[in-house]
């Protein structure tokens, strides 16, 4: 209970994954959470929250019926980083959002929040890594934009996204790995900007955005900073922040075909609901570099599972 009203239901689909649970630590206490997985026996990220988890394989408009659903944040995602089944990627990434999207309909679900990826983005639609996640992410959209008649539809647009309980395959933890073990790390020129965004500060970017009144209308947000740094800059001050001895290899590595080399979001519309982003990338690691700042422990999941620690942590930046 909240105060004398019972906590709204929201479904979040991908709740053990990188997103979805750090969606689930955020909102679980103002609402009733419940997750959909495709492995409900390894929720290493969710297993202390104690939430209700419901199989994908499971009959989905029977969760429905038996579940008041307020809210769906669909934020489960296949990459194909490791060439997995292009089924894997269907079914994910286009047919369970837009199936969920029907009973949200039938069901009158109040509001749909889709996650999406800066990739998806008309500037960057000849960046040929990752073209069948875009395509997926591109088609999953208008799937959703099709079928949409009373529910409020939003799109999060996601910019460069980094915290604590990621997958070390991406790029912040691996780089935070080698420089931690002193391995020497080939890289490209580096001129490349990206506008990196703090996890905490996306989560709340969703919690603003459910508790936002929509007129059953479509909207799409920018999740970003709106400001840009090198990877070369970011980078050097990540060895800086963690006192590495590695030697940064720039130039040794070729740009990928159709580079994309200016990444910028304009985050105006969620600052115009209330919100704003608390922790740019050059302020979080000035605060590393402060003789007092609290500096704990940085742990990583791989997907099995196991644990990755080093001596970093993102924890003390909540704050």
């Amino acid at each position: 209970m909240i105060g004398n009203k019972m906590m709204k239901t929201i479904l979040i689909t991908g709740i053990n994954g990188f997103l979805g649970s750090h969606l689930a630590l955020l909102l679980k206490n103002e609402y009733n959470v419940i997750g959909l997985e495709y492995n409900i026996d390894n929720l290493f990220r969710i297993n202390h929250l104690n939430l209700k988890v419901y199989s994908s394989d499971e009959n989905l408009e029977a969760i429905f019926i038996r579940e008041n659903i307020y809210a769906v944040i669909h934020t489960a995602t296949i990459y194909r980083r490791k060439n997995e089944p292009i089924k894997d990627l269907l079914n994910t990434n286009i047919i369970l959002p837009a199936i969920l999207f029907e009973f949200s309909e039938k069901y009158k679900v109040e509001i749909f929040v889709n996650t999406d990826s800066f990739f998806n983005s008309n500037q960057n639609k000849t960046y040929n890594y990752l073209q069948d996640y875009t395509l997926s992410k591109q088609n999953a959209l208008q799937w959703l934009q099709l079928q949409r008649q009373e529910c409020n539809l939003v799109n999060m647009k996601i910019f460069h996204m980094f915290g604590e309980n990621d997958s070390p395959s991406k790029f912040v933890p691996h780089i935070i790995e080698e420089l931690k073990q002193n391995n020497p790390i080939d890289l490209t020129k580096g001129e490349q900007t990206r506008d990196f965004i703090y996890i905490k500060d996306v989560v709340n970017a969703y919690k603003t955005v459910l508790s936002t009144q929509f007129n059953k209308s479509f909207c799409e947000f920018d999740v970003c900073t709106g400001n840009s740094i090198t990877i070369k800059a970011f980078v050097e001050t990540a060895k800086e922040a963690t006192s590495s001895s590695s030697v940064l290899n720039w130039g040794v590595l070729p740009y990928r075909e159709n580079e994309i080399m200016t990444s910028t979001g304009n985050p105006a519309p969620l600052i115009a609901l209330g919100w704003k982003p608390k922790h740019a990338v050059k302020d979080v690691f000035s605060k590393w570099k402060t003789p007092n700042a609290a500096v704990s422990k940085l742990t990583l999941f791989n997907e099995g599972g196991g644990k990755l620690t080093f001596s970093i942590n993102f924890r003390y930046l909540a704050a």
